[in-house]
C-alpha cells in the first residue's frame, strides 16, 4: 500500500513541477539567462557564458589591491574557471542511467525527448543552452547540455561522445529531488553558476531596460508575473541570493504599481469621454432672417389651410371727419 502512495506523490509533485515550468517560461526579462517553453514537459534555458558589463572589465584593468575590496561587486571570483570539468564529475554514468531509468534490460539510459540538434536555430557561441524537462516517464526533472558541450564539459571517448552529449548532468538539485521539494529556480540558479564566470551572486538580476521598452499595457502584465515570480524564489527557503533578490522584487514592484496608477488613469479618462453627451449643432442665422423665414412660413400655411387671407385695412385718422360731415 506503501508504493502506490508514494507513486501519487511523484505524479502530485511532477505535476506542480510543470506548472512551474509553464509559468515560468512566459517571463522575459532576466538578465543572465532567457527561456523557451517547448513542450509541455520541455523548458530550454539559454545562459549566457561570460557577462559583458563594464564591472567586470573595470575589475580585470584594476590592480591587485583594489580587487581585494570587492564587497559591492555583482559577481564573485573567488574560484578559477575550472572549465571545461571533468566528464566524470559533471555527466551521468551509464550505469546510473540504466538504473534509473528502469530500462537498463533494454540498454536505454535517461535520453532527452528530442536530439540536441533539434535546438540549432537557437546556438550561439555567446550562450550555452540547457535542456530542463521533466518527463513522466522518468518521474523527476533532469537537464540536458544541448549545445557548447566542449566548453562546459571534457569528452574522452571519441566514439562515444554523441551518446555522451545526450546524457544529463550530475546536478545537486536534480539529485536531492528524491529528499527535498527541489523547485525550478533552484535548478536554473544551479546551471547559471555552473556556466558562467565569474559567477553572478543573483542568478535572477533583472534587466530593467527589457520593461522600460515596453508598452504601457505589457509592461503592467510583464512586471506583476515578474514580482510573482521573485516572491516565490525568496519564499520557498534561505538563499544566499536572497537579499538581492529581495532588492530587485522592490524595484519591479515600485515599477508596476507606478505604471499600474498611470494605466487606471489613462483608462477613466477613455470611459469620461466616451461617456460625455454628445450636444447637436444648431445652423445660428441672422435674428431678422430667422424671423422673416418664420412668418413666411405661417403664411404659406395659412393660405392652404383657410385661403389668402384678407388683411385689414389700416384707420385713418380722419375718418371720424367724413362720418360726421364737418371741416375743421
Amino acid at each position: 500500500m506503501a508504493s502506490p502512495q508514494l507513486t501519487q506523490m511523484e505524479k502530485k509533485r511532477l505535476q506542480g513541477f510543470l506548472n512551474e515550468m509553464l509559468r515560468a517560461g512566459c517571463l522575459k526579462g532576466f538578465k543572465y539567462f532567457a527561456l523557451y517553453l517547448r513542450g509541455r514537459e520541455e523548458l530550454i534555458c539559454r545562459v549566457l557564458n561570460e557577462p559583458m558589463s563594464p564591472e567586470i572589465w573595470s575589475y580585470y584593468a584594476s590592480p591587485s589591491s583594489e580587487k581585494s575590496r570587492r564587497g559591492t561587486l555583482s559577481f564573485t571570483f573567488d574560484s578559477q574557471a575550472s572549465l571545461p570539468r571533468n566528464e566524470q564529475s559533471l555527466i551521468m554514468s551509464a550505469s546510473t542511467q540504466k538504473s534509473l531509468s528502469g530500462y537498463g534490460f533494454m540498454d536505454i539510459g535517461l535520453p532527452p525527448a528530442s536530439p540536441s540538434d533539434k535546438d540549432i536555430d537557437l546556438k550561439d557561441d555567446k550562450s550555452t543552452l540547457f535542456l530542463i524537462a521533466a518527463y513522466a516517464r522518468y518521474s523527476c526533472p533532469y537537464v540536458w547540455v544541448r549545445s557548447n558541450h566542449e566548453r562546459l564539459v571534457a569528452l574522452s571517448r571519441e566514439s562515444g561522445k554523441e551518446k555522451q552529449k545526450d546524457s544529463p548532468l550530475k546536478l545537486k538539485s536534480t539529485a536531492e529531488w528524491k529528499q527535498r521539494d527541489t523547485k525550478l529556480w533552484d535548478i536554473i540558479a544551479e546551471i547559471v553558476k555552473l556556466c558562467m564566470y565569474p559567477a553572478p551572486l543573483n542568478p535572477f538580476s533583472i534587466d530593467f531596460k527589457y520593461f522600460e521598452g515596453l508598452p504601457l499595457v505589457q509592461r503592467v502584465i510583464a512586471t506583476g508575473a515578474m514580482a510573482h515570480f521573485l516572491q516565490k524564489v525568496v519564499a520557498s527557503g534561505d538563499h544566499a541570493y536572497n537579499a538581492r533578490v529581495f532588492d530587485d522584487l522592490g524595484e519591479i514592484t515600485r515599477s508596476h504599481f507606478k505604471d499600474l496608477q498611470t494605466l487606471v488613469r489613462q483608462r477613466r479618462l477613455q470611459e469620461i469621454e466616451q461617456a460625455s453627451p454628445q450636444y447637436p449643432v444648431y445652423n445660428m442665422q441672422p435674428q431678422d432672417t430667422q424671423f422673416y423665414n418664420t412668418q413666411q412660413q405661417k403664411q404659406q400655411t395659412n393660405y392652404y389651410q383657410t385661403g389668402p387671407v384678407q388683411q385689414p385695412l389700416p384707420t385713418s385718422g380722419y375718418s371720424g371727419q367724413y362720418q360726421s360731415g364737418r371741416m375743421y
